[in-house]
């Protein structure tokens, strides 16, 4: 099973290869290149002007920023080491919890969609994933190295994604349900998020702009509630399969029409299934260590925050803090339906495999299509309030 675990890794290394920093990748790439400038990774999305005389910027936590940075024109590079090292955590995490983890656990359509473009939230799923195999290592081993890990990790979530600042909910959530923790085992990462979020202001403070706090509390609409359900459970959402999609593929005009629909349909219902494992292990939650559970329940709850601060963008972009127990419950719940029907976990890992075969042939097709992100024009020059910053204007445009 690991030889096709390696298999499946160096798949999505194709993926990342060919697929071009087109939308919010490639704003991440932008503010990468201007933190290469300036030292800071002022982001032009929520910077501007807040009144006709002065323009405030935004600064964002710097460490993915800083690794795309430093790889320069070699940035696919820093995603394809995060899936590595993601995929690593993720075997050494089934298995200190006695499960020998598939590759369909791995297809989670989050996982691969993260991976395969350069979101910031890849690092922020690698940190929590270790933070939990630390948090799970402490309890029968004494070793310094999870100590210093368990110091070292909530800092470096606070350095990667602001939301991070939530982080002390998670560790309440362990001292709640874990009565093993409930000692001076929780101080060591309390210390060590609060020295990160110390380290954060002072860099904001150097940087003379402002923390990124791009919200809008509002009650989410139907179509945001629906759009953030379908981001979570395919890869292929069904409102952008169009007719001319189809005739690019070589499908007659004739059937284009009736067709798109059809597959709008078989999407939701591979989405659907994919999900089953999931409520498997979660309806079955009395399998799952509480240090799971913790996982899960803060997971969910930063990316239903983000839904109501932001919406259903962010909401995709936060299931990063629950990636870290995805796969784990996929091959749990998996394990629980082959006891019961074999031909139920044979469809859910086709449900999978198909999915991801989609996204494969719609990334062949973008990539086909020559597509190159130009921040001067698509970005920038859209943007009048923006212009009057030189690093913004000569990074995009210079």
């Amino acid at each position: 099973m690991l030889i096709i675990i390696v298999g499946y890794y160096l798949f999505i290394c194709i993926l990342i290869w060919i697929t071009p920093p087109y939308g919010d990748p490639g704003a991440v790439l932008f503010t990468s290149k201007v933190m290469s400038n300036t030292g800071f990774p002022y982001d032009p999305v929520c910077s501007g002007k807040i009144s006709e005389l002065e323009l405030v910027l935004c600064v964002r936590s710097p460490l993915y920023y800083l690794l795309l940075a430093l790889a320069g024109d070699f940035y696919k590079i820093i995603p394809m080491i995060m899936t590595g090292l993601y995929l690593t955590f993720q075997v050494i995490l089934a298995r200190s919890k006695g499960l020998s983890l598939s590759v369909f656990a791995l297809m989670y359509p989050p996982v691969y969609l993260l991976y395969s473009r350069t979101y910031v939230d890849t690092l922020t799923a690698i940190l929590s994933t270790l933070m939990l195999i630390a948090l799970i290592k402490t309890k029968t081993n004494s070793s310094k190295l999870y100590n210093i890990l368990l110091f070292l990790l909530p800092m470096l979530l606070v350095l990667t994604r602001e939301s991070a600042l939530g982080l002390p909910l998670l560790l309440l959530l362990i001292f709640l349900i874990k009565p093993e923790f409930r000692n001076k085992k929780m101080l060591t990462p309390l210390f060590g998020w609060i020295i990160g979020v110390i380290i954060w202001q002072l860099y904001v403070s150097m940087s003379e702009g402002k923390a990124y706090s791009d919200v809008y509390p509002h009650l989410p609409t139907k179509e945001e509630l629906y759009n953030a359900i379908m981001t979570t459970l395919t890869p292929i959402l069904p409102w952008e399969v169009r007719p001319d999609d189809l005739q690019a593929y070589l499908v007659p005009a004739n059937f284009a029409a009736p067709m798109t629909n059809l597959i709008g349909i078989v999407v939701i219902l591979f989405g659907f299934t994919g999900l089953v494992p999931l409520l498997v292990s979660l309806i079955n939650y009395k399998l799952v260590d509480r240090l799971i559970l913790g996982q899960v329940i803060f997971g969910i709850t930063i990316a239903g925050g983000l839904l109501f601060l932001k919406g259903d963008v962010d909401f995709f972009r936060h299931l990063a803090y629950f990636l870290p127990v995805a796969p784990l419950l996929i091959e749990l719940g998996i394990n629980v339906i082959q006891k019961r029907t074999r031909i139920g976990v044979i469809m859910i890992k086709m449900s999978f495999v198909i999915m991801l075969t989609f996204y494969f042939v719609r990334t062949i097709r973008l990539f086909s299509s020559g597509y190159q992100f130009d921040p001067c024009h698509d970005y920038i020059l859209k943007r009048q309030d923006l212009l009057t910053v030189r690093y913004f204007y000569e990074t995009a445009c210079g």
